[in-house]
């Protein structure tokens, strides 16, 4: 008898040993620096780093029970629980909260949030989309573009939400809000659309009317993307705006170039701008969706900072997803996409099938093979080399790894962990990891051994690294950072 409890209790041992999350937290440098609970069950939370004030930052978090609701007929669902906003200090504690009204929908297209300092107080405004009617969920003239006092909450503004056009849920109910400077003075820009007839307007200090775009849905060019990523792309002052292949000056309103103009007018789903570290020039990774007329046009394609094309890949597949990162000392980086079949989503969350992984380097276009599964990860700088880690926890499909580029596991990330933020927003070297359970907890994963080195703080500092932290809870931005 003694015998076999021995050999179960070595069993269990052992069993506890191999487990994941023991193996995580007792063999590796992977940690949680701060750890709390919003009290409720969450099916999908945003997060987004806020400035709420000189040299104080605080957490905003964007949450329901409901996982993403999206307006393509086929995976839309009614909401079945209210959308919250809370913000959090850094360690975790809570500043606010507020629950949104039944009209709103716990979905990114629905109801995009951005913080922005448009009135130059030196403390955010948080600007979202926001729904007054509190029984049509699907309401279009209780739409407002709101602003919260991000120090306590409280509406500051409420404006109607403009509607270019009327067409499938699909295609009307996708908004996007983001911002950018020209010189010093900052441009709230708001858009709709992303298939066909697109609008975007931007906006001055007091909600001045800047500039108005109006993209017609037979206009030669790309359609939108589902990220929309601002940097100075020419290194002139001013930001631009990549909406799609379209590069907008976020000044005026007008095209910087417009890429491949004559050759393709769909959708794509990437558009990651990519810093070359080697010559210092700008580069536009694209992964397309739809939108072939003839010929068949490259699914993948990396164009330089003028909009001309680098190198083009693959004559065909839906291209779903995708990334680049820094990857080598030399200055070298990884591109990343895959193709995928059927896409299904709904209260379980997104699924997709025949998913099929590519990789090459971002600058010649030579393929590569990447030693981890790729699909659902995000880059991020852990350690603070100033190249890229991976972690695994995008979707329902991600395997909670974090991985680095050779492919060894550098630790887990818990069952059922999904990143809403990978960047250095803590007082900590390296970047962090800020994940959200389904019981409610959330964790900011982080490096025991990291140090910044002088790459990694050369790419902290540069003005794109900001703006794109402005934009994890607005369109799939959460990758950004990769191409940096």
């Amino acid at each position: 008898m003694k015998t076999i409890i021995n050999t179960l209790l070595l069993t269990i041992f052992i069993v506890y040993l191999n487990h994941p999350v023991a193996s995580a937290q007792a063999g590796t440098d992977l940690y949680a620096a701060v750890s709390f609970n919003v009290g409720q069950h969450i099916g999908k939370l945003r997060s987004v780093v806020v400035k709420l004030g000189p040299e104080k930052e605080g957490l905003l978090m964007i949450y329901s029970a409901d996982k993403e609701i999206d307006p393509w007929e086929e995976m839309f669902y009614p909401p079945t629980d209210r959308v919250k906003m809370a913000m959090y200090t850094r360690d975790g504690n809570l500043l606010w909260k507020k629950e949104l009204g039944p009209g709103v929908i716990n979905g990114i297209w629905f109801m995009p949030v951005y913080p922005f300092d448009l009135d130059g107080d030196g403390t955010d405004e948080i600007y979202f989309v926001n729904n007054i009617d509190s029984v049509h969920v699907l309401s279009y003239h209780s739409r407002r573009l709101e602003a919260l006092n991000s120090r306590t909450g409280e509406t500051t503004g409420q404006w109607p939400w403009k509607k270019y056009f009327d067409g499938t849920l699909s295609h009307t109910y996708r908004f996007f809000i983001l911002g950018g400077y020209a010189g010093d003075e900052p441009v709230l820009v708001t858009a709709h659309g992303t298939y066909g007839r697109m609008g975007l307007q931007a906006w001055s200090r007091n909600m001045e009317k800047r500039w108005e775009l109006v993209v017609e849905e037979d206009e030669a060019g790309a359609r939108g993307s589902h990220m929309c990523p601002v940097v100075d792309i020419n290194d002139d002052g001013t930001d631009e705006l990549l909406w799609g292949e379209r590069c907008i000056n976020i000044d005026n309103g007008k095209y910087l170039f417009v890429a491949d103009r004559d050759r393709y007018n769909g959708h794509s789903d990437v558009i990651q701008p990519t810093l070359n570290r080697v010559n210092n020039r700008w580069y536009i990774f694209t992964c397309r969706e739809s939108g072939d007329k003839g010929e068949i046009k490259p699914r993948v394609a990396m164009f330089d900072d003028k909009g001309q094309r680098v190198w083009t890949a693959l004559k065909k597949g839906h291209m779903d997803m995708g990334w680049t990162a820094q990857t080598g000392a030399d200055g070298s980086a990884t591109a990343f996409s895959i193709s995928r079949g059927a896409k299904v989503a709904g209260p379980s969350g997104f699924y997709r099938t025949n998913v099929v992984e590519y990789a090459w380097d971002a600058y010649s276009g030579k393929k590569k093979k990447l030693p981890f599964e790729a699909y659902n990860t995000v880059p991020v700088d852990l350690d603070g080399d100033g190249l890229h880690e991976f972690a695994s926890a995008q979707g329902e499909q991600a395997d909670r790894y974090v991985y680095d580029l050779n492919g060894k596991k550098l630790g887990f990330l818990g069952d059922h962990a999904y990143i809403a933020m990978a960047s250095k927003f803590m007082n900590l070297p390296g970047e962090q990891l800020l994940c959200y359970y389904p019981d409610g907890t959330v964790k900011i994963w982080a490096y025991r051994n990291a140090e910044d080195n002088d790459i990694a703080k050369k790419r902290y500092s540069n003005p794109y690294y900001n703006l794109s932290q402005r934009l994890t809870a607005t369109g799939y931005n959460i990758v950004n950072l990769g191409g940096l």
